[in-house]
């Protein structure tokens, strides 16, 4: 029962690309197939990459100030508890954490303001630069013409 199943998955290991070093290795392309075709960058795809970049850091800015108010929300309900103790030692940490979270919020807001007003028209320009280089063709013209036009921009 053991050589069975140790057969069928070295069967399987075998069938599948890239699974093992027992399997054949991957053919050649032959002389006569088109080699695959490479879309050259157009203008404008760089700066909406740049974009979604800089809005994703934006939005992870934004969480780090969800974190660093939640942190000093939470600091601020513990130094309302303490209040009505003696423990300075334990006011100092519980303040201590109050102004990191302070910290880390505005840091947060400031990344994500930064991030987000800079990443989106970045996005908006890339896009229409990317949309204007694209070659247009139409058929038809004037009412009552058939025609072919082609535009193009540079």
């Amino acid at each position: 029962m053991r050589s069975r199943a140790l057969v069928i998955v070295v069967a399987m290991a075998v069938g599948l690309p890239g699974g093992s070093a027992l399997a054949a290795p991957p053919a050649e392309p032959r002389a006569g197939a088109p080699a695959p075709v490479r879309s050259e960058p157009r203008p404008g795809d760089r700066m909406v990459q740049v974009g979604v970049g800089l809005v994703v850091t934006g939005l992870l800015g934004y969480g780090l100030m969800a974190a660093g108010l939640g942190i000093g929300n939470r600091a601020e309900a513990d130094l309302v508890f303490l209040s009505e103790r003696d423990d300075v030692a334990a006011r100092r940490d519980v303040l201590a954490r109050g102004q990191l979270g302070n910290r880390l919020a505005i840091a947060g807001a400031v990344t994500a303001t930064t991030a987000m007003a800079v990443g989106i028209p970045l996005i908006a320009v890339g896009r229409r630069r990317h949309e204007a280089s694209l070659a247009r063709l139409t058929i038809g013209g004037p009412a009552g013409s058939l025609g072919l036009r082609v535009f193009g921009r540079f």
